[in-house]
């Protein structure tokens, strides 16, 4: 064990991927989908969207997250849903960051080796990158496999199977990403129990946490140190604290012995807990950017801020360059998240080619498969439409 006898500072880990990969807002993704349809909000928008199209095809990973999902599904004319979907597809591939109690977990063991030596190895990264959006909400792959009556079909012994099993699961994700129309959604709530409403609870529930922050702060106002200290407290006990008694549990680590937490000594406690709390990247920058959302409380909490913290807090720490909105951008350079992280965060979309021209290279050069679907087979494009699977199916054998 390592004693701690004065508090302890963040020590941060290098958490990009070995493949460059670059994160944009909900809103980059509806100016490219507009460009890509001739339509753009800025000529400019023409140039960015060559720009990305010939990263991705350099091996430069664009992935999307549960947030695109939820943000995604909350279009609600399917046309528009289907479009941005294409065009999120046939850049991103479908590719996508991890889930975040996964990734969290990691960060968590990390914070707890390197300030009380419990687990007394360094955690072993996971994976971030994968594909697909049970990736993306669950941690691990989603993938299609041919069955027939005695299990799981061989594809090697069916000609031409591989290839177009490989498009199938692309449109599918292609698909879950788009949504159902809403003859679809009716079957799949009355025969599979689908309820997209429940995630827009959850976040509603979450917001409405955040809001009834402002009256209490309005009766008890605080200093920008103390509030951060209150919001990390809130943090960790509103959305982490399941997985954190499971850890501490789990490494038998006490917050007493090994962290020094005295009730006699209440000031040198929260320093220590503070200190501890900041070791933990995605928690740290989502507090960052409470913070300063509390002190400008001027602007009313909305669901949007909800998403896009849960977003930037986990693209941050994993992405080389990440384009949130301009306010959130201005809020992550206050707490100078970039600096920490040797993460590129841009606002204005002009700057993205800028950005991902030094990508290129680093991406033909990465080791592994530039598009995530190496386990697939063979890569001939992602399957974007039905004539593109239907085509690929092997001819039935001659009777």
């Amino acid at each position: 064990m390592v004693g701690v006898s004065e508090p302890v500072g963040p020590s941060f880990l290098d958490l990009h991927p070995a493949r460059p990969c670059v994160y944009l807002d909900q809103w980059v993704w509806v100016r490219l989908a507009k460009a890509s349809k001739g339509e753009p909000k800025e000529p400019s928008d023409l140039q960015v969207l060559a720009a990305v199209q010939d990263a991705a095809a350099d091996g430069v990973a664009f992935p999307l997250s549960a947030t695109h999902h939820i943000e995604t599904s909350k279009i609600p004319k399917l046309r528009w849903r289907r479009d941005l979907a294409r065009t999120m597809a046939s850049i991103s591939y479908c590719r996508t960051l991890r889930e975040q109690k996964i990734l969290l977990r990691h960060q968590m063991l990390h914070a707890m080796h390197v300030t009380v030596g419990r687990p007394a190895f360094r955690p072993e990264a996971p994976d971030v990158l994968g594909t697909g959006v049970r990736w993306a909400f669950v941690g691990e792959p989603g993938r299609l496999v041919l069955r027939g009556p005695d299990g799981v079909v061989d594809l090697g012994t069916i000609g031409g199977m591989p290839g177009s099993l490989r498009k199938a699961n692309q449109l599918t994700e292609l698909m879950v990403l788009a949504g159902p129309s809403d003859a679809e959604a009716g079957y799949l709530r009355e025969h599979y129990g689908y309820r997209p409403e429940v995630i827009t609870e959850i976040v509603a529930n979450r917001l409405s946490w955040e809001t009834s922050y402002v009256d209490v702060l309005a009766a008890h106002p605080a200093s920008k140190t103390e509030l951060r200290v209150r919001l990390q407290a809130r943090e960790l006990l509103r959305e982490h604290l399941d997985l954190f008694q499971n850890l501490t549990s789990e490494y038998r680590i006490s917050l007493t012995r090994d962290l020094g937490i005295n009730p006699d000594r209440p000031k040198l406690s929260r320093q220590r807990l503070a200190a501890f709390l900041d070791a933990i990247p995605s928690l740290r920058i989502a507090v960052d950017l409470k913070v300063e959302l509390f002190r400008g409380a001027a602007k009313p909490w909305s669901m949007n801020a909800v998403h896009d913290i849960d977003a930037l807090s986990m693209a941050v720490p994993y992405c080389h360059v990440v384009v949130p909105d301009r306010e959130m951008a201005s809020l992550l350079a206050r707490s100078h998240t970039a600096e920490r992280h040797g993460t590129v965060i841009i606002a204005g979309l002009t700057d993205l080619p800028d950005a991902l021209r030094g990508l290129a290279e680093q991406a033909r050069n990465a080791p592994g498969d530039r598009t995530g679907w190496d386990w697939a087979g063979p890569w001939d494009g992602y399957c974007l439409d039905w004539s593109d699977l239907l085509g690929s199916a092997p001819s039935p054998p001659a009777a």
